[in-house]
């Protein structure tokens, strides 16, 4: 075994996890002690989820042999966990099918109809690989972005925004007439769109992303488009901010009827597109990121990562727990007893 390797074993096959010890949402140093050594019992103590089970096939080196008994690796690589010990064969059978429909190698948003009844099974059954949405290069170009380039599209947007708006209703002399306000009130506008914007984060991921799309294969393509590649793919980076063109159209198509319910609607989309960029860097950070125990990055990045594996119906929050707390779908995170490090 190369020094360089993670190695840990479950049920007679080995696994390195070096890829994976900066995405454990348990933290690195809980798997620094298991390193060379079984896993199947720390696993089961700590109330794994299937995604991890599932996600270990991805990570599998070797194999020692498969079989029927619990804890077993099927011929497609999933676990087959505890739980389903506990089902008959038929059902074992029938999960393995399912895992196995789709070519992986090819994009999968056309193969979706071959899952369509189980969707929210499978979508939910996280994996440690990336994907590919469409065939053609142009199309699947806007589906992915790396985390800084984000900002490097929005920044001059909003303080472009921001100067604009400062100069025409609030430095503006006597050009100002009617549309003229206070350095506060500009203040006031830019917290109101920030705030505006948090209740939106909510409501988008609860209503919009988390809706069931049913068995219709277009509603199914289209929620995996905006939002279930990433719980089915959570730990590919370039899957984790909204690319800037299609974030820019949903942008622009929010702004119109805001304009017409608001007064100096550019300054609150000022504070709104704030709001926006530092709920997806955040969204970043809590996937790839290694806050600190004590900050607030570091409850988030618990936070979220109870939502992608345990709880998929619940803590819709990810820049704030504000909106969870009202609309009754916060997760009291378990203490721990040590701090987790990435």
């Amino acid at each position: 075994m190369a020094s360089s390797e993670f190695a840990v074993s479950y049920a007679g096959n080995t696994y390195d996890l070096r890829s994976f010890l900066r995405d454990h949402p348990g933290g690195r140093n809980t798997l620094e002690k298991f390193r060379g050594k079984p896993v199947a019992q720390v696993m089961k103590l700590y109330g794994h989820s299937y995604s991890a089970y599932h996600m270990l096939g991805d990570l599998r080196v070797q194999s020692a042999g498969d079989g029927n008994l619990t804890g077993a690796v099927s011929a497609n690589g999933r676990i087959i966990t505890k739980d389903e010990a506990d089902k008959d064969q038929e059902e074992i059978a029938f999960l393995e099918e399912l895992e196995s429909r789709l070519d992986w190698s090819k994009p999968l948003l056309s193969q979706l109809q071959l899952v369509a009844p189980h969707y929210g099974r499978w979508v939910n059954s996280a994996v440690y690989r990336k994907c590919r949405l469409f065939a053609s290069p142009v199309l699947e170009s806007l589906t992915f972005t790396p985390w800084y380039i984000v900002p490097m599209f929005w920044l001059p947007i909003i303080v472009g925004l921001g100067v604009l708006q400062f100069r025409d209703h609030v430095y503006c002399g006597d050009s100002c007439e009617e549309s003229g306000i206070s350095r506060l009130e500009f203040a006031g506008h830019l917290v109101f769109g920030f705030f505006l914007w948090t209740l939106l984060e909510y409501s988008l991921h609860r209503w919009v992303f988390h809706h069931d799309p049913g068995a219709s294969v277009t509603l199914i393509q289209i929620h995996f488009l905006i939002h279930g590649m990433h719980h089915k793919v959570p730990f590919d980076g370039l899957r984790q901010v909204f690319p800037p063109i299609p974030a820019l159209l949903l942008a622009s198509m929010l702004y119109l009827p805001a304009s017409m319910l608001f007064v100096h609607p550019l300054i609150k989309l000022t504070g709104a597109l704030s709001g926006y960029l530092v709920y997806d860097m955040i969204h970043y950070y809590v996937h790839h990121g290694a806050p600190r125990d004590g900050t607030y990055l570091y409850a988030m990045k618990r936070y979220h990562s109870n939502h992608h594996f345990q709880n998929h119906d619940k803590a819709f929050g990810i820049s704030s727990k504000l909106w969870d707390h009202i609309f009754k779908t916060f997760v009291q995170v378990k203490n721990l007893g040590f701090s987790l490090q990435w």
